[in-house]
């Protein structure tokens, strides 16, 4: 007897076999090579055109900045490999998917380092024309059109440096992204499949007013991650000011732990409340920023005068950025919120953005465990480097 079933019973049992998830260890390969040997390059430039004083221990600066950069890099590799989902789909059955995949990584992580090297040469490119105050004092007889000359030539050799190394960089990550595909025997794998206990039409629906459905769940833990993000930042940010500004440690320790309790809350007890919460933060803090430095500072005598555009404050304008647009997106609840990411490479792309911000910021904080940029010899309240030690 031939047993009878309901219209789309075998749908929903294969559904229920398997579901599509990120290959970390794809993912995390790929990142760390190629972070550590983009930023060797970037170190070896530094040493050949940067300035003097970045050039001290040049191993443990190349150690310290491929575990900062390793978040950045493992973003890069995530997209290229949800934009090789979006355009193979999850299995890469011909060599040609898996060449320009290949091709897809290399190109990003070349972004990526390319990112970092922009940065390094810019605040090098800062830090000579700084110097060539000093020219006078030290007996060179340089004025007028000869300082000029001496910008646009600095100017000039940091933009050769940086055309070079964008070509370095690329041909460095695509002969070692070939080498790790061949080394896989010629096969990558972007999506891996994995049992789950049951289908999507068996899950309990969610309330209108919390999304709780597979964006709604992205999106909440992005929030809460970049609210996790500034707080750390800040807090690291205030450490290396203690040495220099206690009044500055303070107010930095006060916001961080506004921005942990917020991150707390919107855990514990998600909803409108918490979601409100955070964007006054996100939006507050800048705004505080930009009257210190527009309309007034009265605390300057406490904290100093404020400094300039640096990787700390860019990271935790980034994730401010963040935390308002997913705030936002979880009061207005959207349709789509409802609805389940069509890759899993789609939904963790913010967060693991987000991690690479807050590495960055820290870079950027001024502690010497944590320096991306170089150092200082004469810090002031306010700045993000160290002194350098005699």
């Amino acid at each position: 007897m031939t047993s009878l079933s309901p219209p789309g019973a075998a749908r929903t049992s294969k559904a229920t076999v398997t579901r599509a998830t990120i290959p970390w260890s794809t993912v995390l390969t790929f990142a760390a090579v190629l972070a550590v040997a983009d930023w060797f390059w970037v170190i070896s430039l530094r040493g050949a055109v940067g300035a003097i004083e970045r050039t001290r221990d040049p191993f443990i600066s190349w150690v310290q900045g491929s575990a900062l950069l390793l978040p950045l890099f493992a973003f890069a590799v995530l997209g290229a490999l949800a934009l090789a989902v979006r355009r193979f789909g999850p299995e890469l059955g011909r060599p040609r998917a898996v060449l320009v995949t290949g091709l897809f990584i290399a190109v990003a992580c070349t972004l990526a380092g390319l990112g970092a090297l922009l940065v390094s040469g810019a605040y090098d490119y800062r830090l000579q024309i700084e110097q060539l105050a000093h020219l006078a004092p030290m007996g060179v007889q340089c004025e007028g059109s000869c300082v000029e000359a001496q910008r646009d030539a600095t100017l000039v050799l940091q933009l050769k440096a940086l055309g070079a190394g964008a070509g370095i960089l690329l041909v460095t990550n695509l002969l070692l992204v070939g080498w790790m595909v061949a080394v896989r025997g010629g096969r990558l794998s972007v999506s891996r499949l994995r049992p789950v206990g049951q289908s999507e039409s068996d899950a309990p629906p969610t309330a209108p007013t919390a999304p709780t459905a597979r964006w709604g769940a992205e999106v909440q833990l992005v929030l809460v991650a970049a609210l996790v993000g500034t707080g750390t930042i800040l807090a690291t940010h205030a450490t290396a000011d203690l040495l220099f500004s206690v009044g500055a440690a303070v107010l930095f320790l006060v916001a961080a732990t506004a921005q942990l309790a917020t991150a707390q809350l919107a855990t514990a007890r998600p909803g409108r409340s918490a979601w409100i919460v955070a964007v006054v933060l996100a939006v507050g803090l800048p705004a505080s920023w930009l009257y210190a430095r527009t309309g007034g500072n009265p605390l300057a005598p406490v904290v100093g005068a404020p400094g300039g555009i640096g990787l700390v404050e860019g990271a935790v304008g980034v994730l401010e950025i963040a935390t308002v647009v997913t705030a936002l997106l979880l009061l207005s609840a959207p349709a789509w919120m409802r609805r389940a990411p069509a890759s899993p490479h789609a939904g963790k792309l913010g967060l693991v953005g987000i991690v690479a911000a807050t590495a960055i910021g820290i870079g950027g904080s001024g502690l010497a465990v944590f320096d991306l940029g170089g150092v200082d010899e004469n810090p002031t309240p306010g700045n993000h480097h160290v002194a350098a030690t005699h």
